[in-house]
């Protein structure tokens, strides 16, 4: 059964940045930033020991960079080691790195311009690939609504999913990549579109599939846990689409929550219509 695997190869290919191998994945969140559903997009763990944090904007200011300082920092206290930090910039920027210097602090990160990267001719060459049965760079699958192309990005999103159903993979590897590739996209995207994807795809099968592989792994000390929290994460989001930013008492009991509730949860916001209703189906 096929698995979600980005490689080493994978990441330098489609971000054209030399770095060492990746030797795990790390989490992406920490409690004080899920009570506003923020996330870090991407971490992984390299063979050097240092970490690689991948990020996307549409464009790059400082207010992006001191944001995006903060949770290094929160990963560097964590982990004690040094950070990578890349942004994928949709309108493209002027240079290949962007910094601030506030004195005795200095952050520095490298910038991909998504705006070089041709999205028509790409899904035209995936397309192909895909049909032919030829092995793709699942990177650009994911990324692939990023990239610069005169559709709007609702489309570039469907069809990028519609284009991922097409692997020759289960379901469960399929729901994975649809997931990720709607997470990347939400902040480019109104709160009806987010809204419109996520029922549409019926990413409750995706929550589903987080619990069964959870349970599948739960020997290990905490795995569930962590299953669970990454479909508490996609829920949040779900509700920021909607309402906007969460409130703390949504926060807390959508946190203290079961897996089977979120996922029922998950169906009923796309005809619950003010967040007291949310607040009364989970205490209830």
């Amino acid at each position: 059964m096929k698995t979600l695997l980005i490689s080493l190869k994978m990441i330098s290919d489609f971000l054209k940045v030399e770095m060492p191998g990746i030797a795990s994945y790390l989490e992406t969140e920490f409690a004080e930033i899920e009570t506003s559903a923020e996330r870090m997009d991407l971490n992984f763990k390299l063979e050097d020991g240092s970490i690689l944090h991948l990020e996307e904007e549409v464009e790059v200011s400082v207010d992006d960079l001191i944001r995006f300082a903060s949770y290094d920092l929160k990963l560097y206290n964590r982990y004690r080691d040094n950070i990578r930090t890349i942004i994928l910039c949709i309108k493209g920027y002027p240079a290949s790195e962007a910094a601030f210097n506030a004195g005795s602090l200095g952050y520095n990160t490298t910038v991909v311009n998504m705006s070089d990267k041709d999205g028509k001719e790409k899904m035209k060459e995936l397309r192909e690939k895909i049909e032919k049965g030829e092995e793709i760079n699942y990177l650009e699958l994911i990324f692939l609504p990023l990239m610069n192309s005169e559709q709007d990005m609702v489309k570039r999103v469907k069809e990028t999913i519609e284009l991922e159903d097409k692997l020759d993979a289960d379901q469960n590897f399929k729901n994975n990549l649809a997931a990720l590739t709607i997470v990347l996209c939400d902040k480019f995207l109104s709160s009806e579109n987010m809204i419109e994807l996520w029922r549409d795809r019926k990413m409750v099968k995706f929550f589903k599939y987080v619990e069964e592989q959870g349970k599948k792994k739960g020997k290990e000390e905490g795995k569930i846990e962590g299953k669970q929290e990454e479909a508490r994460l996609i829920l949040m989001r779900q509700i920021k689409a909607k309402f906007g930013e969460l409130d703390n008492e949504i926060s807390n009991l959508i946190n203290e929550a079961e897996l089977s509730k979120i996922e029922d949860l998950s169906e009923k916001i796309v005809t619950t219509n003010s967040e007291s209703e949310l607040v009364d189906f989970l205490k209830h």
